[in-house]
């Protein structure tokens, strides 16, 4: 990787499915490149079973050793944005900056058992549409549910710019916790989005994260 190119990591929600960050590829500021897996241990060829965070971040560790990359700044969304902490949280030293958006610190057990359910009642062709098994949907909701960020979060010393839709309902107290509890944080509630908004409103999307890029930057 060349020394003046820095690269964004885009980890996606989960089950985005095929090239959820195409339009946020194609709108990097000049000066950066993008690069966006699939969050290991939840692509088609992982068993079930295979995705932990720990896990996830320590693939992601080694894929940007397999490219090169030093230091990442990473941009994340969902169970990307938790992904996304957990690399940090492990690797501080490889991130250089952090974009969370629709994150999660504690989820509420009982929202996390209600989504377990009606998944459980879905058929499997509903997880096909996610690029991913039933089984592994399962899984992954079980991950999340015994995640907590709250004890890390304080130590997070990279940038961070911490987005939520204001009709991604869910998630607009975790942001504010995020916001407030990670130092160099700040935070921006995107008015009239919901929650895959990179989807949704992926010129928004792009225009915000490329600011935040372009500010680091300039003031490096």
């Amino acid at each position: 990787m060349a020394a003046d190119v820095e690269t964004v990591l885009f980890l996606p929600g989960l089950g985005a499915g095929i090239d959820p960050w195409e339009a946020q590829l194609r709108a990097l500021p000049a000066g950066f490149t993008g690069l966006a897996p699939d969050i290991p241990g939840l692509d088609r060829a992982a068993t079930p079973g295979a995705f932990t965070f720990t896990r996830a971040a320590r693939a992601l560790r080694e894929l940007l050793d397999e490219h090169g990359i030093e230091r990442a700044h990473v941009c994340g969304l969902s169970l990307g944005a938790m992904t996304a902490t957990q690399l940090v949280l492990d690797f501080p030293e490889r991130v250089a900056s952090l974009v969370l958006s629709g994150s999660q610190v504690r989820v509420p057990p009982a929202l996390m058992a209600i989504q377990r359910t009606i998944v459980r009642m879905l058929p499997e062709r509903a997880a096909e549409r996610m690029v991913l098994t039933k089984e592994q949907w399962l899984g992954a909701l079980q991950v999340v549910a015994d995640m907590n960020f709250r004890e890390g979060l304080a130590d997070i010393q990279a940038p961070t710019l911490v987005l939520c839709g204001s009709r991604d309902f869910a998630n607009l107290a975790p942001a504010r916790e995020l916001a407030r509890t990670i130092p160099n944080a700040e935070l921006r509630i995107v008015p009239r989005v919901g929650h895959p908004w990179n989807q949704q409103e992926p010129e928004l999307f792009s225009r915000t994260i490329a600011e935040f890029y372009e500010r680091l930057s300039a003031a490096d």
